[in-house]
Formats: structure tokens, C-alpha cells, sequence
């Protein structure tokens, strides 16, 4: 009879504890509610013509970001010495990239400045080692998505700025969508022809003078093909370089590993690519500048890696938004926060669709819009 007791009491406690847990987990106290995002669109401004022009139209609109980025570089004790260095960087751009040169002419003629006083703004070299730009990134081919879409996840780490989106129609070249921070340098995007750019900044040891590698950017996204792209990342004449990731509508994968001297073309053998702030291939490694500071790199690659190998086959847009708000190792995460160097806008770009999806902030707090080739209304 004791037993039969026991046993009775013993049911009645586990019915009690299983009915408490699933109150518990049903209970709108105990669950944990995605947090509202804030909705916030960037910017964008439509600008057509040759390339003169289009710089002239790009003055015109953000010329109170562009004077700003001037004015604080005029203010700094060192700035004739700035200005005198970026001229020999300017030198290397006339004759190598003359158009676009034309299209800062436009701008600096917009501002009613000397392009002497506006091309140091796009000239990183000239203030290395002192910023820093982190970025994460996760391509996937149709290989390995659920519908078989080209799908382009980018991170875009740096001090807080005003992201602006650039809609160019320039006269021989596709269509371009790039974004950027209300000034003449592009971050990453995507043209009509199904060629994308993102990328990671990587430090190098080997910093020379030559074509800033802010123009190469705008090269590549003005590529017809994906080898025309390619051949714009590594443009012998370059000053520097980043981790340029190239991709195209076809599932066509690469990650330009560059330095000033070198690079290493990494293909997306299995469909899929991930890279940080670090040189991966081992040939590039004895660029590396600062090898006991790239923890935090190692950390998102590796985390990149395994999100993306957990979900071959089914990632969707969805699935990069998830990735993209990962905090494994916060605040150092994929989704990085920080008062001085946070995730300023996150990017998703679907090379099948041609559109784009943008959060211009951490896309944890922040929604995604949606972007493409439409005409100014």
C-alpha cells in the first residue's frame, strides 16, 4: 500500500512539474519576443551622364558631406603634407584611371574647390595605419541555396556615418547601386551586368604609391564580366588593396585576397565563400601588419564558416539575416557593436533577383528595405 502511495505521489508530481514547465514556456512573461526593429531607410540619389557629370551631380547633392569630409582634413595640423602626398596619388589615377578622375573633377568643381583639396577624402593610404573598417562576409551560389538564387551577405564595420546609396548611370557603363557614406567612396554594391563587390579590409606591410584602392572599387563595379572585374582588383599600379569578394548572377565566386604587391584569386569551389579582416590563403599571410591583432577576424570567419556549413542547401534571404545578426562573441561579433567602430549598415544582395536589401545599422535593431535599378520618380 506504501508503494502504491508512493507511486501515485510520485505521478502526480511529475504531471504537476510537466504542466508547470509548459505553462512556463507558453506564458507571454517567460518567452523572449524578437525585439522590434526600427524601420529606416538610407538615402538615395539618382545621378546620370558622363562621368564629369555624374561627379558634378554627386557634389551638387552631398555637398554638405563632402566639404565636411574637406574641412575636417584642412583642419589637422599635418594637412599640407597630406595634400602633398595625395597629389602623387593623384598622378597615378590621371594616368591610369583617367575617368574617374573626371568624375572627382565634377565633384570638386561642384564643391567650388580645387581636386588637390578633395582627393585625399578617398585616399586611405595616406592615413594608415589610423582607421579601421571590419566587414563580414557570407556568399552563397545556387548551389547551396534553397531556390537556387545567388545571395551576397555583407557587414559593414566602421565609425558611424550617414549611409547613402549612389543609383549611376554613367554613359558606357552598367547601371550601378553602390553604398557608401554620403561621399565619393564606395563600400560595396552591385550593376546591371550581375556583378557584385564587397569585401574586407586587410593590413598590409607593403603600402606603396599608386592608384588608391578606393578606385579600384569604382572599376570594378563598372566590369561587364566577372574576369574584367578581377583584372580591376588587381591592377598592377595599385596602391593597396582589400579582400575584394567578386561575384555575378552565374554562381561565379572569388575572393581577391590583395596586397600592393601580391594577391591570391580564392575560389568558391563548393558553392560557398566567407572572409573577414584577415589573409586566409597562406601565401598571403607575411602581408599580415598586425598578426597578434586579428582575433576578433578569426573568430567571425570561423563562426561564418559554421553557420554557413549547418545550412548548404537551404539558405535563404532569411537565413543571411540571421547570420548577419549573430552575436557569438559580442561585442566582437558578426553583428558588431561598439560606440567607436559598430556595424553601420548590413547588406543583403540578390544577384538573381537584382535586388537589394539594406539595414543602414546593426540589422539586429534595425529592418531591412528593399533597393534596385528603379528610376528617380
Amino acid at each position: 500500500m506504501k508503494s502504491a502511495i508512493k507511486g501515485t505521489g510520485f505521478s502526480a508530481l511529475l504531471i504537476a512539474s510537466i504542466s508547470l514547465l509548459l505553462l512556463a514556456l507558453t506564458s507571454p512573461l517567460q518567452q523572449n519576443p524578437p525585439q522590434k526593429l526600427t524601420q529606416m531607410r538610407a538615402p538615395i540619389i539618382h545621378v546620370k551622364g558622363n562621368h564629369y557629370e555624374v561627379g558634378y551631380q554627386i557634389g551638387t547633392l552631398l555637398k554638405e558631406n563632402l566639404l565636411n569630409e574637406v574641412n575636417h582634413l584642412k583642419s589637422r595640423s599635418d594637412w599640407e603634407q597630406l595634400r602633398a602626398n595625395g597629389e602623387l596619388f593623384l598622378a597615378y589615377s590621371q594616368k591610369h584611371l583617367p575617368e574617374y578622375i573626371e568624375e572627382y573633377q565634377g565633384a570638386a568643381d561642384a564643391l567650388g574647390i580645387e581636386l588637390e583639396e578633395l582627393f585625399p577624402t578617398i585616399c586611405e593610404e595616406l592615413f594608415y595605419p589610423e582607421f579601421f573598417k571590419g566587414c563580414s562576409d557570407l556568399i552563397a551560389s545556387g548551389d547551396v541555396t534553397d531556390d537556387g538564387s545567388v545571395l551576397v551577405a555583407h557587414n559593414n564595420d566602421t565609425e558611424p556615418g550617414p549611409v547613402t546609396i549612389i543609383h549611376y548611370q554613367v554613359t558606357g557603363e552598367p547601371e550601378i547601386l553602390a553604398v557608401g557614406y554620403g561621399g565619393l567612396g564606395i563600400s560595396v554594391g552591385y550593376n546591371s551586368a550581375g556583378i557584385s563587390l564587397t569585401g574586407n579590409q586587410v593590413d598590409s606591410t607593403d603600402i606603396r604609391v599608386g592608384v588608391p584602392r578606393m578606385l579600384l572599387v569604382r572599376k570594378i563595379l563598372a566590369a561587364k564580366r566577372i574576369g574584367e572585374a578581377i583584372d580591376a582588383a588587381i591592377m598592377e599600379q595599385r596602391a593597396s588593396n582589400y579582400n575584394q569578394v567578386i561575384a555575378d548572377a552565374n554562381g561565379e565566386i572569388y575572393s581577391i585576397e590583395g596586397s600592393a604587391t601580391d594577391y591570391e584569386a580564392i575560389y568558391a569551389v563548393d558553392g560557398y565563400l566567407v572572409h573577414t579582416n584577415h589573409y586566409v590563403a597562406p601565401r598571403m599571410r607575411k602581408f599580415e601588419l598586425y598578426p597578434n591583432h586579428i582575433t576578433g577576424s578569426i573568430v567571425r570567419y570561423n563562426r561564418a564558416m559554421r553557420l554557413m556549413k549547418g545550412s548548404l542547401g537551404h539558405i535563404t534571404v532569411e537565413t543571411m539575416m540571421r547570420f548577419l545578426r549573430d552575436h557569438v562573441n559580442y561585442p566582437y561579433s558578426i553583428c558588431r557593436h561598439g560606440e567607436e567602430i559598430k556595424t553601420t549598415f548590413s547588406v543583403i544582395i540578390n544577384l538573381s533577383t537584382m535586388k537589394m536589401l539594406l539595414a543602414p545599422g546593426n540589422p539586429c535593431e534595425v529592418e531591412y528595405s528593399e533597393y534596385g535599378f528603379s528610376p528617380k520618380k
